[in-house]
């Protein structure tokens, strides 16, 4: 094998980081776009991206946050 420079050696140890984080990128982009057609998802039924549900998800569950989350902010206010 010939001897690779540190370029295509620091590229070769790290090619899950340079193809992953795009790939994430472009699955939360394409998230992003398919919940803007109108036909393909109601206005009252959009959803944030699914890594924001899953912070919201993690901080309710083991920090005890009761904070607003992407169900209760686009639910209508129930009445009492």
């Amino acid at each position: 094998m010939p001897p690779k420079g540190k370029l295509a050696k620091w590229i070769t140890d790290n090619i899950v980081l340079l193809v992953g984080i795009p790939l994430i990128i472009g699955v939360h982009y394409g998230w992003s776009k398919l919940q803007d057609i109108p036909y393909l998802v109601e206005p009252s039924e959009k959803k944030e991206f699914p890594l924001i549900g899953a912070y919201h998800s993690y901080k309710n569950k083991f920090l005890g946050n009761e904070s607003i989350t992407a169900s209760s902010s686009t639910s209508e206010p129930q009445e009492k």
